[in-house]
């Protein structure tokens, strides 16, 4: 406080010095270091300890105050929660406020606020820090839920055993301790039946376990499942509204529902909605056609109608509705309504036959869960059945490119494995023609991972097949592409039938059986959709599905039988595995008419086979025809061939359904040396070609012939097989596209060759440069023609053969036997002369499959032709039979000259002892020799020169 001094006019002072003691008073501190909770991380509704420690910094012991207590609260602001009296604090010394809170209705990061002396009861010397706040974390109470109430089937049949599953979720921050969850049928406060109850140890914040029940209904019709968590109420929770959760479910009718109808016995029952199918017609009776099967005993109606019904079906559960009609005695043609719409066109019963007929039923139908049949007769006497069932049954269908829902459960062109174990695998969606499912496709075209397979082939795989159940494809094809495109389907590389021509325009519809041995081990099959018309894209498909079977075709042996045979037997694999037990094998004829057939009772073996020749009108073999093999319906692999006789005798011949590839090749007018590197599944010289069917008419091997125009007996070259070269003249101006299809054969199975030429083909399936091509026989061959081109490892600056190439045939001179064997892998090309020169000045010229090859100097007025110079080999004729550019100053050849080809139309060239005339760039030069022609494939040096008349003008100057 201030000190003031007054003075006496008279009074004269000496202030020397002095003292000011100002009044001692205390200060109270706080901090949020000093604030502690007996729990870090309460639950709320937990009531705690808060500690608030005071400091007194001042001088003197402070008097008594109160420290008041605060939470912070978003939406309402400070809140009260109490607080507490301090007598007094020590100068320099600390006391505790403490008060006990209950923290019900706080959640989440909480400030907390605490204020000494909120009053001012308190004189201290520094006012302005008597206030802190800190924070406290307080975690939510448990909140036990259910994320969802999930069926092992979605639409469950009686007597199913229904996998429930209730993924339970606990949404608070704290653990919820050990509880009761409950499945019911039924509200179970309102006398729900229990259906099982699990106890669960506990369940840590923020976490979620999958809790299963099993559930077997035992009648048709509407559920309700409810259930509870902490059943019992044993947790502490946050909301105690939201442990319920409940799904109503409709139990269908369990199929398959078989009824003997007139059989009297229990499965033919007039309808009942108790019993939920049965016939609806009243009057009916009962007639006996004789015999012990069930086709034998018939319902008839008094009427030209009879009507059974069928209720608790399930809308997205697919049905075949399976039918034996039959007449004994009459005339009777009768169709088959549903719901009132025909779906079978009537049937002629006059043969007094059983008649199967199996509907795929239109889910539209039953979306009220119920069915209604009907049998008519058409000639207005009264309806029979003999046989009704219903079946459940696996059914899954894309409609190829909808890409409406796409990544969605309801995809309508799932991606595999999509929810139900299909879809496709690779290709786009398209809708350029449409967007129904008759026009949207799914197409391969360079799709998103070229390198899955070829863009030829389009593929969709199917899991969970069933080894004791039999499945086919239905698919559907139609395209505005304005050609002709060419399809085939197979199963796992398996062809599953012939190629379809699909014309631009018409819908076509194709339905491929699925052999047991394709899904028998690992229940999956891929189907692939392949081009065979050698389009390296764009397979497509509009619709595919697979169907369960119901009625399925049974393996039957049906062949006339001549007193002319002879038999086979042998191993049966089916892609490499025993065929198993009832395979059905069948012989076939040039027509394909089944010639002879088994089925067989050992797996991996078919017994003798008896194959018939053909007698009078019984069709049948014919003595030396190629015997094809069919098995289950699918060509097989046939080793050895064989070839009819009538000798009755026993052969062995070992048959295999192979996974097949295709081979492309360009071949051009006239004749072509070409080869294949495929197995085919039937070798013979149509059957290979049958792709270019009608554009040839002759094929030369190295020591064989076949010719359309003469008789198939006398034809020396009855197969085409893969590692040999070929030459077929191709009929017309035009070239044409050969694709071969068979087995892969391994691009380094061994080639024997003999001393002197051989006819060879090409296995690798990449172009390699000739030496490392033929790596394998180096030093043992002397030369190389291909159908232009010639290849001389001792004069490689002759040669402009210098690559081999996958379709391309070639002839080899080996010095002695030897054995080819190409490498395995690719390798890189190295750049050789180009000689491409030649072609483009010389395609002209038609080879043949004869020639002589010549080769040797050239001079032009006595000085090295130059580069590019053009040599022709001239018939008597004026033709040019042969011709060569100059790759090398002074050199020409190897050059061919061809053979002439007389047949229809005539390919110019030589005749056999015909002279040689050469011209160069126009010019008539002759070799100093006369030379006649003849067929030697030995290189002929004749060496050639040409004066050309120099004229000097005269030099002018002006």
């Amino acid at each position: 406080m201030p000190v003031r001094f007054y003075l006496a006019p008279s009074v004269s002072l000496r202030l020397t010095s002095f003292d000011v003691a100002q009044s001692a008073q205390p200060d109270v501190t706080l901090t949020a270091d000093n604030i502690a909770f007996s729990s870090g991380t309460p639950t709320e509704g937990a009531a705690i300890t808060v500690t608030a420690t005071l400091s007194n910094t001042g001088a003197i012991t402070s008097s008594g105050l109160t420290a008041a207590f605060f939470a912070t609260i978003p939406t309402w602001g400070d809140w009260y929660i109490g607080s507490a009296f301090v007598p007094s604090i020590p100068a320099s010394g600390t006391a505790q406020a403490v008060i006990r809170w209950d923290t019900l209705g706080f959640t989440g990061t909480t400030p907390i606020r605490v204020e000494v002396d909120p009053y001012n009861r308190v004189a201290e010397t520094n006012e302005s820090n008597n206030t802190v706040t800190t924070t406290l974390t307080i975690r939510t109470r448990p909140d036990l839920n259910f994320a969802s109430l999930d069926l092992s089937d979605e639409e469950p049949v009686v007597t199913e055993t229904v996998v429930v599953t209730l993924p339970l979720r606990n949404f608070g921050q704290t653990a919820a301790g050990a509880q009761s969850v409950a499945l019911y049928q039924g509200h179970p406060d309102s006398g729900g039946v229990l259906l099982g109850a699990v106890n669960q140890s506990g369940l840590a914040g923020n976490a979620a376990t999958p809790i299963t029940f099993t559930w077997t209904p035992t009648s048709t019709g509407p559920y309700r499942l409810f259930a509870r968590a902490d059943r019992t109420g044993q947790v502490n929770e946050f909301d105690e509204s939201n442990n319920d959760l409940w799904r109503d479910v409709y139990v269908g009718l369990r199929g398959p529902i078989l009824i003997d109808s007139g059989s009297g016995n229990a499965t033919d029952q007039p309808y009942t909605s108790t019993l939920g199918y049965g016939y609806v017609t009243t009057g009916t009776r009962i007639i006996a056609c004789g015999g012990g099967s069930a086709d034998s005993t018939l319902r008839a109606a008094l009427t030209n109608r009879i009507d059974y019904r069928f209720d608790h079906l399930q809308p997205h559960h697919y049905y075949h509705l399976d039918l034996t009609l039959r007449d004994c005695d009459g005339n009777r043609a009768e169709t088959v309504t549903l719901d009132d719409m025909l779906a079978q066109d009537a049937v002629d019963l006059s043969d007094h036959q059983p008649h199967r007929v199996s509907i795929l039923v239109d889910p539209a139908l039953y979306t009220d869960r119920s069915l209604a049949v009907g049998v008519a007769e058409v000639h207005g006497l009264d309806a029979m059945v003999a046989e009704i069932s219903l079946h459940d049954v696996d059914y899954r269908y894309a409609d190829a490119g909808n890409i409406a829902g796409a990544g969605s459960t309801a995809a309508r062109d799932p991606q595999y494995p999509g929810t139900r174990g299909f879809g496709w695998l690779d290709g786009e969606p398209l809708t350029t023609w449409g967007a129904l499912p008759n026009q949207t496709v799914r197409m391969d075209r360079a799709d998103v991972n070229p390198g899955d397979d070829s863009d030829s082939e389009l593929r969709y795989r199917f899991d969970q097949l069933d080894p004791a159940k039999r499945y086919r494809l239905r698919l559907s094809f139609r395209q505005l592409s304005g050609a002709t495109i060419i399809q085939k389907v197979q199963i796992d590389g398996v062809d599953g039938g012939p190629a379809l021509n699909l014309d631009s325009g018409p819908l076509y519809s194709t339905t491929v059986p699925v052999p047991v041995s394709a899904y028998q081990a690992d229940g999956s099959i891929v189907a692939g959709i392949v081009r065979t018309d050698c389009a390296v894209s764009e397979a497509f498909v509009n619709e595919i599905a697979l169907e369960e079977e119901t009625l399925p075709l049974a393996p039957t042996c049906s062949v006339n039988a001549t007193p002319y045979r002879t038999l086979a037997s042998g191993a049966l694999t089916i892609v490499g595995q025993p065929a198993p037990a009832g395979t059905l094998v069948e012989a076939l004829n040039r027509d394909n008419v089944p010639i002879g057939c088994a089925a067989t009772t050992q797996a991996g073996v078919y017994p003798y086979l008896s194959i018939y020749g053909e007698s009078g009108s019984v069709p049948g073999m014919r003595a030396g025809e190629l015997v094809k093999f069919r098995v289950n319906g699918l060509l097989a692999q046939a080793a050895p061939s064989l070839y009819w006789r009538d000798d009755r005798a026993a052969h062995t011949v070992n048959l295999a359904l192979v996974s097949t590839q295709g081979q492309c090749t360009n071949l051009s007018s006239n004749w072509n040396l070409f080869s294949f590197r495929l197995n085919p599944l039937v070798a013979t010289v149509p059957d290979v070609l049958r792709a270019m069917q009608g554009r040839y008419c002759q094929v030369l091997g190295e020591s064989s012939i076949y010719d359309c125009t003469i008789d198939p007996v006398y034809q020396t070259l009855k197969e085409l097989r893969p590692g040999l070269g070929y030459y077929v003249r191709i009929t017309g101006t035009l070239g044409v596209n050969l694709r071969t299809e068979g087995a892969a054969l391994p691009a380094t199975t061994p080639l024997p060759l003999h001393a002197y030429w051989n006819w060879i083909g090409y296995l690798p399936t990449t172009t390699l440069p000739i030496t490392t091509a033929l790596g394998s026989i180096a030093g043992r061959y002397q030369l190389v023609f291909s159908q232009r081109d010639v290849f001389d490892p001792a004069h490689p600056e002759l040669s402009t053969l210098w690559t081999m190439s996958p379709g391309q045939g070639y002839q080899i001179r080996a010095t002695a036997p030897v054995t080819l064997t190409y490498p395995g892998g690719a390798s890189l090309l190295k750049s050789q002369p180009d000689a491409s020169a030649v072609d483009a000045a010389c395609q002209s010229v038609a080879p043949t499959p004869e020639f002589a090859v010549l080769h040797g100097a050239l001079t032009i007025n006595g000085d090295p032709a130059p580069l590019g110079t053009r040599v022709e080999i001239v018939t008597p004729r004026g033709d040019v039979a042969g011709c060569f550019v100059t790759q090398h100053a002074g050199l020409y050849g190897y050059v061919m000259a061809y053979r002439e080809d007389p047949t229809a139309p005539p390919i110019p060239g030589f005749r056999s002892g015909e002279p040689l005339r050469f011209r160069i760039d126009g010019a008539i030069a002759a070799p100093a020799t006369p030379i006649d022609w003849r067929s030697d494939r030995t290189p002929l040096a004749v060496d050639l020169a040409v004066t050309r008349l120099r004229v000097y003008l005269p030099i002018t100057f002006k």
